[in-house]
């Protein structure tokens, strides 16, 4: 063979994982989407089932007197720390010595009985009526899942990823403590580590917590809980002491769940393992019990000791998996957000020198949205993140900004209405493209086009209407419209109306909080109006809190402040005296007003008094012009 051939065949075999894959993919998408979802939840729904089925993969054969093993024969372990079989002391002679034959051996007639003992318990295992009830079962918990999935209010993503988020889960915690019975069983049984304890204090050590604590950090309570039951229910199924192995595992799982509700440091996980070691500790207790064991101090002590390394096992799957599965899925946690808002990422520090008033906009619109998120109860780390990022577009054209041009001349005098707004409505484009280049996650991309929704660039649309009626023509308003899509969640309408409020407050000349009041109010009525909000969830009640919010951060932020004696430029120190004496005017103008009011009807004293400070203020405006 030449090696002209050697080569291709060689960069054919290097290149047949990545063929076979592209191939199995295509083929697997032209599947029907809910026939491939019945597929993998039934796929998954059996291997659960024969997880907590501890199906034999092998029997062992029918031997005689005489036979030679072919193969050494052991007892399985969950058979010998069954508590309630028991049948003419075999169990104990199991219990004893596990080790029934040796490869060569000869079956022997005290062998014999031993031998058929384990045989009969793989084959009960084997049944099948046991597997289609546990499979129906399987089929009950994975709808449940299904369907809390669904209705859930706090779930950060999709209702189907979510639903393969917490069913992998589930079938890998079930893996798990199918695991961890396994080798309680093989301590508790083997004569070097019998005295770690008994198997029913040993499966105090399994992390039944792991999936509950994961799921509560990656998807949300609700969902949680619900896996949480499921995964304690099919616990029970699995252990030979049913009932008090169950409890254990649920009440570590529900502390484990509410212990733990944002994850903002990578200390959120050991807080709550502390906290499932305590209930750990407390339910081992209950659980012996609930068992009617023995009661021994050794016993107490061992079962709390064993508990503390549970929830320590706990904490650590918990760590190893949810970054796994923050990047299968693309799950957006708490901490990632804090990573995405750090000022040293260098898409952000990138933004703060290059572009700087947009910087400063997108941490204010940041600071707004947050508390109007908090205030209707929405995903207010979320929300800050994304408004960092929102505008990140303007960085191919800085100037092309009004609030970069530092007070210079205007690009957009000189180019058309048209084009200013195809300049304008192509930083959304370039900011998905730069949101792609850096890897952010799509959830945070998705905010870029929908903070501008299909909103109508008024400015630009009127300049080219009055050009255009200057000239007899008319212009269609759909050319000067933002692409879309409109707001899809809550938290990019808190986004798009916080964008609005802080670049509208800071163009007023003088922020009062009658006039903050009143713009914050005309952006809210005229997205509204315009339908911007039509493709959201969020309710009238919601927008109003959302409008009151921003009103008061907004007030709070432009406060008035005392002025500095000595500090003032003059131009500054005449106004002030000019608002002095137009307050000294507006008092002697309201003190007159009110004793000519004195001998006048109610009605009539009000309408004065009206009268008067519209006097005053128009007194105090002219003397401040002045």
């Amino acid at each position: 063979m030449s090696k002209k051939r050697q080569r291709s065949w060689v960069s054919r075999l290097e290149q047949l994982p990545q063929t076979a894959e592209r191939r199995f993919t295509t083929q697997f998408h032209r599947i029907p989407q809910r026939i491939r979802f019945f597929i993998l939840t039934s796929l998954l729904s059996v291997l659960t089932a024969l997880l907590v089925s501890n199906y034999p993969v092998s029997i062992l054969p029918q031997y005689r007197v005489g036979d030679v093993a072919k193969h050494d024969v052991v007892a399985p372990a969950e058979l010998i720390v069954k508590d309630n079989v028991s049948e003419d002391g075999l169990i104990e002679q199991l219990r004893r010595n596990p080790v029934l034959l040796h490869a060569g051996e000869t079956v022997t007639v005290e062998k014999l009985p031993l031998i058929e003992r384990v045989r009969q318990y793989q084959l009960s295992q084997r049944q099948p009526r046991r597997l289609i009830g546990l499979l129906a079962l399987m089929g009950i918990i994975f709808f449940a899942l299904y369907k809390s999935a669904v209705t859930s209010q706090s779930s950060r993503l999709g209702p189907r990823t979510a639903f393969w988020v917490a069913s992998s889960a589930l079938a890998l915690q079930t893996l798990l403590v199918r695991v961890g019975m396994f080798g309680a069983a093989v301590l508790s049984t083997r004569p070097e580590t019998s005295g770690l304890g008994g198997f029913f204090e040993l499966q105090f050590a399994i992390p039944f917590a792991a999936c509950a604590l994961a799921l509560s950090l990656l998807i949300g309570s609700q969902v949680a809980l619900v896996t949480a039951l499921m995964g304690a229910l099919l616990v029970g199924f699995i252990s030979p002491h049913d009932l008090a192995i169950s409890a254990f595992a649920l009440a570590g799982s529900v502390v484990a769940i509410y212990s733990v509700q944002r994850y903002r440091t990578r200390n959120a996980v050991i807080v709550a393992s502390v906290a499932v070691a305590g209930i750990n500790a407390l339910m081992g207790v209950a659980a012996v019990l609930i068992a009617n064991s023995d009661w021994s101090w050794r016993l107490i002590f061992g079962g709390v000791a064993l508990g503390i390394i549970g929830a320590a096992l706990t904490a650590a799957v918990a760590s190893l998996a949810i970054p796994i599965y923050e990047s299968a899925f693309d799950i957006l946690t708490d901490l990632k957000l804090l990573e995405l808002s750090n000022a040293d990422n260098p898409l952000l520090r990138q933004l703060a020198i290059q572009t700087p008033g947009t910087s400063y906009h997108s941490f204010m619109v940041g600071v707004l949205a947050e508390e109007a998120a908090k205030a209707i109860g929405a995903h207010a780390l979320l929300a800050r993140a994304a408004c960092l990022y929102h505008d990140i577009g303007k960085l191919a054209a800085p100037n092309m900004y009004i609030e970069n041009q530092k007070g210079g001349p205007n690009p957009h005098d000189k180019v058309s209405p048209l084009d200013s707004v195809r300049i304008i409505t192509g930083h959304v484009r370039r900011g998905i493209q730069m949101a792609l280049e850096a890897d952010l996650p799509p959830q945070i991309i998705d905010f870029i086009p929908q903070h501008h929704g299909t909103r109508v660039l008024a400015y630009f649309y009127h300049k080219a209407k009055a050009q255009a009626e200057a000239r007899g023509d008319t212009v269609n308003i759909d050319d000067f419209r933002y692409p879309g899509p409109k707001p899809q969640s809550k938290e990019a309408v808190i986004l798009m109306l916080a964008d609005g409020a802080e670049a509208s407050v800071r163009s007023l000349e003088e922020h009062t909080p009658e006039n903050i009041r009143a713009i914050v109010k005309k952006i809210v009525d005229s997205v509204v109006a315009d339908g911007q909000l039509d493709e959201s969830s969020v309710t009238m009640r919601e927008l109003t809190m959302i409008r009151e919010s921003l009103i008061n951060t907004l007030i709070n932020i432009y406060h008035q402040r005392i002025s500095y004696p000595g500090f003032n430029p003059p131009s500054q120190m005449a106004s002030q005296m000019a608002s002095q004496m137009a307050s000294q005017m507006a008092s002697q103008i309201a003190s007159q007003m009110a004793s000519q009011m004195a001998s006048q009807t109610a009605g009539e004293a009000e309408r004065e008094m009206a009268d008067a400070d519209v006097k005053s203020i128009e007194v105090s405006s002219a003397a401040a012009r002045k």
